[in-house]
């Protein structure tokens, strides 16, 4: 009797566990979609996870993930078995790529629907001519008689941050013009400021006519002896302090303003404000009437055909 009833509590646990097993096997937690919201508030502000699905609870709460992993932080708000909601507090420019539910059983994931960017519609651009005299005083004579020096205004809306190199920027046209980068810039003012321009050509002389006066100053009475002391003395010193010296200013300007061969802009409404440079167009072409110059270009339309390169920018860990 006693082996009978022990036999028939096992069977009986037999088939407990093998409808248990059924019964989860068939109530396994899936993630139907991933919802990412933008919190206005903080700083950075945060991300809200929205995991909507079936049996999210089953077999325990989960554990909330999310990838890239880096600078993150989660805190789950409620959870239940169709739906679990988090915040995600993450760095500035940071877009999740990946969610999962970690179960003592495994773990369940799914990609979020913001690894895409629609660059055309999403990432606004424009663009500022930015006049002569306004070039020449921020930039000196010598880059703005050079160049053409546009602003361009970028605001990155979509919910990853974007990479956009400078060699993929240029105004279309026949042949298309390409901005130069800030190293070749640079050359061209700083070959303006020690030799070609005004200044310089002006200070030049000043040391030149000091230096060939102290030379012959021997040769000639006490008078010329003092002229020549005051040409490379008080008069070069009095010139200057009527004539500044911009360079250094300029200079950072140039540095600072100036569009990097590479420039990211973040996501969720990220935005930079940079000059470029493209080169001058032939004057003699311009006045004959050849092909517009860019400037007569932004005046005939408000925003010329600019093309922009646009790479999203995927975190490394999706």
């Amino acid at each position: 009797m006693n082996v009978f009833r022990c036999a028939h509590i096992s069977t009986l646990f037999v088939i407990v566990a093998s409808l248990s097993a059924l019964q989860a096997r068939g109530q396994t937690a899936t993630i139907t979609n991933v919802n990412i919201y933008k919190q206005t508030t903080g700083n950075p502000p945060a991300f809200i996870v929205e995991i909507t699905g079936t049996n999210l609870l089953l077999p325990e709460t989960p554990r909330v993930l999310v990838f890239p992993s880096s600078g993150t932080t989660i805190s789950v708000l409620d959870a239940g078995a169709t739906a679990i909601r988090a915040e995600v507090s993450a760095p500035q420019d940071y877009a999740p790529t990946e969610i999962a539910l970690s179960y003592s059983t495994g773990t369940v994931s799914r990609a979020t629907s913001i690894t895409s960017c629609n660059t055309d519609e999403e990432v606004k651009r424009e663009y500022f001519y930015v006049p002569f005299e306004q070039a020449s005083k921020k930039y000196s004579r010598g880059v703005a008689i050079n160049f053409d020096v546009i602003q361009i205004s970028i605001v990155n809306e979509c919910p990853m941050p974007v990479l956009i190199p400078l060699a993929g920027i240029y105004l279309t046209d026949k042949p298309n013009i390409h901005a130069f980068s800030l190293d070749h810039v640079t050359s061209i003012y700083s070959n303006y400021h020690q030799f070609a321009g005004g200044r310089a050509i002006y200070f030049n002389i000043l040391q030149a006519a000091a230096t060939i006066g102290s030379a012959i100053e021997p040769f000639f009475a006490h008078g010329f002896t003092q002229g020549v002391s005051i040409l490379g003395g008080g008069f070069t010193q009095g010139s200057a302090a009527i004539w500044k010296d911009l360079s250094a200013e300029q200079l950072q300007n140039l540095t600072s303003q100036s569009y990097q061969s590479t420039e990211q802009v973040g996501p969720n409404g990220g935005s930079l404000q940079k000059f470029i440079f493209l080169p001058k167009k032939d004057k003699k072409a311009v006045k004959a009437k050849t092909y517009k110059s860019v400037q007569e270009m932004f005046a005939a339309v408000e925003q010329p055909d600019f093309n922009m390169e646009i790479i999203p920018i995927l975190k490394s860990g999706s």
